[in-house]
Protein backbone atom coordinates (compact mmCIF):
# COMPACT_ATOMS: atom_id res chain seq x y z
CA UNK A 1 0.00 0.00 0.00
CA UNK A 2 0.78 4.00 -0.67
CA UNK A 3 -0.68 5.20 2.80
CA UNK A 4 -0.70 9.13 3.07
CA UNK A 5 -0.77 10.20 6.88
CA UNK A 6 -1.10 13.65 8.11
CA UNK A 7 -0.03 15.27 11.39
CA UNK A 8 0.36 18.13 12.84
CA UNK A 9 4.32 17.29 13.56
CA UNK A 10 6.65 14.43 13.08
CA UNK A 11 9.33 12.97 15.41
CA UNK A 12 11.49 15.44 14.80
CA UNK A 13 9.41 18.33 15.92
CA UNK A 14 10.62 19.96 19.19
CA UNK A 15 6.65 19.60 21.01
CA UNK A 16 6.37 16.13 19.53
CA UNK A 17 5.02 13.50 22.06
CA UNK A 18 3.03 10.36 22.51
CA UNK A 19 1.39 10.46 18.91
CA UNK A 20 4.46 11.30 16.74
CA UNK A 21 6.39 8.31 18.49
CA UNK A 22 3.25 5.89 17.59
CA UNK A 23 3.61 6.98 14.34
CA UNK A 24 6.98 6.51 13.65
CA UNK A 25 7.32 3.23 15.68
CA UNK A 26 4.20 2.01 13.61
CA UNK A 27 4.38 3.41 10.35
CA UNK A 28 8.12 2.84 10.12
CA UNK A 29 7.58 -1.22 10.46
CA UNK A 30 4.96 -0.68 7.35
CA UNK A 31 7.71 0.55 5.81
CA UNK A 32 10.05 -2.83 6.82
CA UNK A 33 7.01 -4.84 5.48
CA UNK A 34 7.05 -2.83 2.13
CA UNK A 35 4.77 -0.07 2.06
CA UNK A 36 5.56 3.18 1.17
CA UNK A 37 4.73 5.98 3.52
CA UNK A 38 4.44 9.59 3.41
CA UNK A 39 3.65 12.07 6.11
CA UNK A 40 2.50 15.60 5.42
CA UNK A 41 3.27 18.12 8.13
CA UNK A 42 3.96 21.06 9.18
CA UNK A 43 6.81 23.30 9.44
CA UNK A 44 9.44 23.88 12.36
CA UNK A 45 12.63 26.12 13.04
CA UNK A 46 15.67 24.71 11.20
CA UNK A 47 13.55 21.59 9.39
CA UNK A 48 14.10 20.86 5.99
CA UNK A 49 11.43 20.72 3.77
CA UNK A 50 11.39 16.99 2.56
CA UNK A 51 13.14 14.58 5.12
CA UNK A 52 13.47 10.76 5.06
CA UNK A 53 12.73 9.24 8.63
CA UNK A 54 12.46 5.62 9.27
CA UNK A 55 11.85 4.98 5.66
CA UNK A 56 8.73 7.54 6.04
CA UNK A 57 8.99 10.37 3.49
CA UNK A 58 8.20 13.71 5.11
CA UNK A 59 6.51 16.61 3.59
CA UNK A 60 6.68 19.93 6.05
CA UNK A 61 4.60 21.81 3.90
CA UNK A 62 2.37 23.00 6.49
CA UNK A 63 1.99 26.17 8.86
CA UNK A 64 1.79 26.20 12.70
CA UNK A 65 -1.16 27.39 13.26
CA UNK A 66 -3.18 27.21 10.07
CA UNK A 67 -2.25 23.53 8.93
CA UNK A 68 -5.88 22.38 8.44
CA UNK A 69 -7.01 24.89 6.57
CA UNK A 70 -3.96 24.12 4.33
CA UNK A 71 -4.23 20.19 4.00
CA UNK A 72 -7.24 20.29 1.22
CA UNK A 73 -4.36 21.74 -1.36
CA UNK A 74 -1.71 20.02 0.37
CA UNK A 75 -2.79 16.81 -0.30
CA UNK A 76 -4.03 17.69 -3.61
CA UNK A 77 -0.13 18.62 -4.26
CA UNK A 78 0.90 14.99 -2.89
CA UNK A 79 -1.65 13.40 -4.39
CA UNK A 80 -0.16 14.85 -8.09
CA UNK A 81 3.81 13.37 -7.01
CA UNK A 82 2.18 10.15 -5.68
CA UNK A 83 -0.10 7.25 -5.90
CA UNK A 84 -1.65 6.60 -2.92
CA UNK A 85 -4.05 3.78 -1.63
CA UNK A 86 -5.33 5.34 1.61
CA UNK A 87 -4.96 8.51 3.53
CA UNK A 88 -5.09 8.45 7.53
CA UNK A 89 -6.04 11.61 9.85
CA UNK A 90 -3.87 11.39 13.00
CA UNK A 91 -5.64 13.11 14.59
CA UNK A 92 -3.55 15.52 17.30
CA UNK A 93 -6.12 18.56 18.67
CA UNK A 94 -7.66 19.42 15.36
CA UNK A 95 -9.11 16.80 12.63
CA UNK A 96 -8.45 17.30 8.89
CA UNK A 97 -11.62 15.70 7.36
CA UNK A 98 -9.97 14.67 4.53
CA UNK A 99 -12.55 12.23 3.59
CA UNK A 100 -14.77 14.98 3.65
CA UNK A 101 -12.25 16.55 0.67
CA UNK A 102 -11.50 13.27 -0.68
CA UNK A 103 -14.49 11.17 -0.26
CA UNK A 104 -12.84 9.16 -3.69
CA UNK A 105 -10.02 7.57 -1.69
CA UNK A 106 -9.73 4.92 0.97
CA UNK A 107 -9.60 6.76 4.61
CA UNK A 108 -9.08 5.96 8.10
CA UNK A 109 -8.40 8.53 10.81
CA UNK A 110 -6.48 7.60 14.10
CA UNK A 111 -7.86 9.51 17.55
CA UNK A 112 -5.32 9.50 20.77
CA UNK A 113 -7.92 11.06 22.63
CA UNK A 114 -10.49 13.72 22.66
CA UNK A 115 -9.63 17.09 24.80
CA UNK A 116 -12.81 17.96 25.99
CA UNK A 117 -13.16 20.85 28.01
CA UNK A 118 -9.36 19.82 29.10
CA UNK A 119 -8.24 22.43 26.05
CA UNK A 120 -9.28 25.51 27.85
CA UNK A 121 -6.07 23.97 30.49
CA UNK A 122 -3.53 24.21 27.50
CA UNK A 123 -4.20 27.04 25.16
CA UNK A 124 -5.95 30.37 25.57
CA UNK A 125 -9.65 30.75 24.84
CA UNK A 126 -10.57 31.82 21.64
CA UNK A 127 -8.16 28.78 20.57
CA UNK A 128 -9.47 26.35 23.11
CA UNK A 129 -13.63 27.38 21.92
CA UNK A 130 -12.03 26.50 18.34
CA UNK A 131 -10.42 23.71 18.73
CA UNK A 132 -13.17 22.14 21.10
CA UNK A 133 -15.71 23.03 18.28
CA UNK A 134 -14.07 21.25 15.68
CA UNK A 135 -13.75 18.36 18.20
CA UNK A 136 -18.01 17.94 18.32
CA UNK A 137 -17.86 18.22 14.66
CA UNK A 138 -15.36 15.32 14.51
CA UNK A 139 -18.27 12.62 14.52
CA UNK A 140 -20.45 14.32 11.66
CA UNK A 141 -16.53 14.94 9.39
CA UNK A 142 -15.71 11.10 10.11
CA UNK A 143 -19.02 9.59 9.69
CA UNK A 144 -18.85 5.87 8.67
CA UNK A 145 -15.26 6.49 8.63
CA UNK A 146 -12.64 3.49 9.99
CA UNK A 147 -11.26 5.07 13.17
CA UNK A 148 -8.60 3.11 15.42
CA UNK A 149 -7.94 4.38 18.83
CA UNK A 150 -5.73 3.27 21.65
CA UNK A 151 -7.96 2.73 24.63
CA UNK A 152 -11.25 1.78 25.85
CA UNK A 153 -11.41 5.29 27.70
CA UNK A 154 -11.37 6.94 24.45
CA UNK A 155 -13.17 4.62 22.40
CA UNK A 156 -15.81 5.33 25.09
CA UNK A 157 -15.71 9.24 24.49
CA UNK A 158 -15.78 8.53 21.16
CA UNK A 159 -19.41 6.99 21.03
CA UNK A 160 -19.96 9.67 23.47
CA UNK A 161 -19.50 12.24 21.03
CA UNK A 162 -21.80 10.52 18.11
CA UNK A 163 -19.35 8.35 16.69
CA UNK A 164 -20.77 4.10 15.85
CA UNK A 165 -19.11 1.50 17.75
CA UNK A 166 -19.07 -0.66 14.80
CA UNK A 167 -16.65 1.68 13.08
CA UNK A 168 -13.90 1.58 16.33
CA UNK A 169 -10.89 -0.72 16.49
CA UNK A 170 -8.74 -0.34 19.56
CA UNK A 171 -5.12 -1.08 19.01
CA UNK A 172 -3.10 0.09 22.50
CA UNK A 173 -0.23 2.00 22.34
CA UNK A 174 3.43 -0.26 22.74
CA UNK A 175 6.80 -0.31 24.10
CA UNK A 176 10.20 -1.37 22.87
CA UNK A 177 10.83 -4.12 25.94
CA UNK A 178 13.97 -4.91 24.54
CA UNK A 179 15.27 -1.36 25.00
CA UNK A 180 12.82 -0.20 28.27
CA UNK A 181 13.93 -2.70 30.65
CA UNK A 182 15.23 -2.80 34.48
CA UNK A 183 18.92 -3.90 35.19
CA UNK A 184 19.60 -4.72 38.30
CA UNK A 185 22.86 -3.49 38.58
CA UNK A 186 21.33 -0.30 38.71
CA UNK A 187 19.95 0.40 42.06
CA UNK A 188 16.78 2.38 43.53
CA UNK A 189 17.27 5.92 44.19
CA UNK A 190 15.04 6.28 47.82
CA UNK A 191 12.62 9.01 47.82
CA UNK A 192 13.31 9.81 43.64
CA UNK A 193 10.28 10.77 42.39
CA UNK A 194 9.81 11.14 38.51
CA UNK A 195 7.79 12.55 36.09
CA UNK A 196 8.51 12.65 32.18
CA UNK A 197 6.71 13.98 29.12
CA UNK A 198 5.64 17.19 28.06
CA UNK A 199 4.97 19.88 30.78
CA UNK A 200 1.24 21.72 29.74
CA UNK A 201 -1.07 22.70 32.04
CA UNK A 202 -3.62 19.58 31.48
CA UNK A 203 -0.33 17.26 32.50
CA UNK A 204 -1.52 18.63 35.95
CA UNK A 205 2.31 18.76 37.66
CA UNK A 206 1.84 21.45 40.01
CA UNK A 207 -0.19 19.07 41.83
CA UNK A 208 2.54 16.81 42.61
CA UNK A 209 4.78 20.51 43.62
CA UNK A 210 1.78 20.56 46.12
CA UNK A 211 2.00 16.92 47.45
CA UNK A 212 6.07 17.39 47.46
CA UNK A 213 5.23 20.30 49.92
CA UNK A 214 3.32 17.96 52.35
CA UNK A 215 5.73 15.51 52.22
CA UNK A 216 8.56 17.34 52.86
CA UNK A 217 6.71 19.07 56.03
CA UNK A 218 6.11 15.65 57.69
CA UNK A 219 9.98 15.40 57.43
CA UNK A 220 10.42 13.02 54.14
CA UNK A 221 14.12 12.99 52.28
CA UNK A 222 11.97 13.17 48.75
CA UNK A 223 12.85 14.81 45.50
CA UNK A 224 11.01 15.38 42.28
CA UNK A 225 12.69 14.96 38.66
CA UNK A 226 10.46 16.46 36.11
CA UNK A 227 12.00 15.82 32.93
CA UNK A 228 10.38 17.39 29.81
CA UNK A 229 9.69 20.84 28.31
CA UNK A 230 6.62 22.65 27.41
CA UNK A 231 5.43 25.90 28.17
CA UNK A 232 3.65 25.01 31.29
CA UNK A 233 7.41 25.06 32.71
CA UNK A 234 8.44 29.07 33.74
CA UNK A 235 5.09 28.26 35.76
CA UNK A 236 6.56 24.94 37.19
CA UNK A 237 9.27 27.00 38.36
CA UNK A 238 7.35 29.72 40.13
CA UNK A 239 5.44 27.31 42.29
CA UNK A 240 8.20 25.50 43.19
CA UNK A 241 9.94 28.64 44.49
CA UNK A 242 6.50 29.32 45.99
CA UNK A 243 6.13 27.03 48.29
CA UNK A 244 9.84 26.90 49.09
CA UNK A 245 11.08 23.05 47.66
CA UNK A 246 12.66 24.81 44.72
CA UNK A 247 15.94 22.76 46.29
CA UNK A 248 13.73 19.30 45.86
CA UNK A 249 12.69 19.98 42.28
CA UNK A 250 15.18 19.21 39.44
CA UNK A 251 13.74 20.41 36.14
CA UNK A 252 16.30 18.51 33.45
CA UNK A 253 14.29 20.04 30.13
CA UNK A 254 14.43 17.85 27.30
CA UNK A 255 16.29 14.87 27.54
CA UNK A 256 17.46 11.83 24.97
CA UNK A 257 15.75 8.50 25.50
CA UNK A 258 18.84 6.84 26.85
CA UNK A 259 18.51 9.27 29.71
CA UNK A 260 15.14 9.05 30.08
CA UNK A 261 15.51 5.04 30.23
CA UNK A 262 18.06 5.84 32.99
CA UNK A 263 15.80 8.05 34.97
CA UNK A 264 13.42 5.04 34.80
CA UNK A 265 15.20 2.65 36.35
CA UNK A 266 16.49 4.56 38.88
CA UNK A 267 13.21 6.36 39.79
CA UNK A 268 11.37 4.85 43.30
CA UNK A 269 8.21 5.89 41.90
CA UNK A 270 7.31 7.21 38.67
CA UNK A 271 4.43 10.09 39.19
CA UNK A 272 1.55 10.64 36.57
CA UNK A 273 -0.71 13.84 37.27
CA UNK A 274 -2.71 13.82 33.64
CA UNK A 275 -6.25 15.10 33.36
CA UNK A 276 -6.23 13.56 30.49
CA UNK A 277 -4.80 11.20 27.99
CA UNK A 278 -5.19 9.07 24.80
CA UNK A 279 -3.36 5.47 26.62
CA UNK A 280 -0.45 6.65 28.60
CA UNK A 281 2.62 5.55 27.56
CA UNK A 282 4.97 6.80 29.81
CA UNK A 283 3.02 4.44 32.66
CA UNK A 284 4.10 1.75 30.14
CA UNK A 285 7.47 2.51 29.60
CA UNK A 286 7.89 2.90 33.60
CA UNK A 287 6.58 -0.28 34.24
CA UNK A 288 8.77 -2.09 31.16
CA UNK A 289 11.86 -0.44 33.56
CA UNK A 290 10.92 -1.92 36.71
CA UNK A 291 9.28 1.18 38.23
CA UNK A 292 6.05 1.62 39.97
CA UNK A 293 3.49 4.20 38.53
CA UNK A 294 1.38 6.24 40.86
CA UNK A 295 -1.46 7.44 38.18
CA UNK A 296 -4.35 9.52 38.35
CA UNK A 297 -7.46 7.91 37.99
CA UNK A 298 -8.13 9.89 34.56
CA UNK A 299 -9.22 8.32 31.17
CA UNK A 300 -6.45 7.16 29.64
CA UNK A 301 -4.43 6.28 32.26
CA UNK A 302 -6.86 3.94 34.17
CA UNK A 303 -6.05 1.68 31.08
CA UNK A 304 -2.93 1.78 30.87
CA UNK A 305 -2.07 1.48 35.07
CA UNK A 306 -3.26 -1.44 36.53
CA UNK A 307 -4.85 -0.59 39.89
CA UNK A 308 -2.74 -2.56 42.90
CA UNK A 309 -1.13 -4.54 40.30
CA UNK A 310 1.59 -2.70 38.35
CA UNK A 311 0.76 0.38 40.69
CA UNK A 312 -2.03 2.97 41.88
CA UNK A 313 -4.47 5.11 40.67
CA UNK A 314 -5.40 8.26 42.91
CA UNK A 315 -9.02 9.20 43.47
CA UNK A 316 -9.21 11.88 40.77
CA UNK A 317 -7.11 15.45 41.34
CA UNK A 318 -6.87 14.61 45.19
CA UNK A 319 -3.64 15.79 46.64
CA UNK A 320 -4.70 13.57 49.97
CA UNK A 321 -4.93 10.67 48.08
CA UNK A 322 -1.91 10.68 45.88
CA UNK A 323 0.22 11.73 49.09
CA UNK A 324 -1.26 8.37 50.78
CA UNK A 325 -0.33 6.33 48.14
CA UNK A 326 3.34 7.54 47.58
CA UNK A 327 3.86 7.15 51.30
CA UNK A 328 2.60 3.74 51.34
CA UNK A 329 5.03 2.64 48.77
CA UNK A 330 7.51 4.27 49.88
CA UNK A 331 7.13 2.93 53.40
CA UNK A 332 6.21 -0.50 51.94
CA UNK A 333 9.19 -1.80 49.63
CA UNK A 334 7.55 -5.06 49.21
CA UNK A 335 4.68 -3.78 47.77
CA UNK A 336 6.45 -1.91 45.65
CA UNK A 337 8.40 -4.59 44.27
CA UNK A 338 5.84 -6.42 43.87
CA UNK A 339 4.49 -3.27 41.26
CA UNK A 340 7.77 -3.33 40.01
CA UNK A 341 7.73 -6.94 38.72
CA UNK A 342 3.81 -6.83 37.90
CA UNK A 343 4.54 -3.68 36.14
CA UNK A 344 7.03 -4.81 33.86
CA UNK A 345 4.88 -8.24 33.01
CA UNK A 346 2.15 -6.01 31.90
CA UNK A 347 4.81 -4.06 29.89
CA UNK A 348 5.27 -7.32 27.96
CA UNK A 349 2.07 -7.66 26.72
CA UNK A 350 2.72 -4.99 24.36
CA UNK A 351 4.95 -5.04 21.67
CA UNK A 352 5.21 -2.29 18.97
CA UNK A 353 5.81 -5.28 15.80
CA UNK A 354 1.90 -6.87 17.12
CA UNK A 355 0.72 -3.33 17.06
CA UNK A 356 2.05 -2.70 13.50
CA UNK A 357 0.66 -5.84 12.34
CA UNK A 358 -2.65 -4.80 13.66
CA UNK A 359 -2.57 -1.03 11.88
CA UNK A 360 -1.47 -3.10 8.96
CA UNK A 361 -4.24 -5.15 9.02
CA UNK A 362 -6.67 -2.44 9.67
CA UNK A 363 -5.62 -0.07 6.87
CA UNK A 364 -5.60 -3.72 4.02
CA UNK A 365 -9.43 -3.79 5.26
CA UNK A 366 -10.25 -0.07 4.50
CA UNK A 367 -8.19 -0.60 1.40
CA UNK A 368 -9.64 -3.70 0.19
CA UNK A 369 -13.06 -2.16 1.61
CA UNK A 370 -12.86 0.35 -0.83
Amino acid sequence: MNILILNWRDIKHPEAGGAEVHLHEIFGRLVKKGHKVYLLTTRFKGSATEEDIHGIKVYRFGHKFIFNLEVPCLVRRILKRHWIDCIVDDVNKIPFFTPRWFPSKPSGVFFHHLFGKTIFNLTVFPCALYILSLEKMSAWGYRSVSCCTVSKSTAADLIAHGFEEEFITIIENSVDTDRYCPISSIPKEEGLLLYTGRLKKYKNVGIVLDVLRMLIHKGRNIRFVIAGTGDDEPNLKKQAERLGIKEHVQFLGYVSETKKIDLYRRAALFINPSLKEGWGITNIESGACGTAVIANDAPGLCDSVKHGKTGFLYRKNDRNDLMQCIEMLLDNPEKRREFEYGGRQWACFFSWDKSADKVETWLSGIVQKR
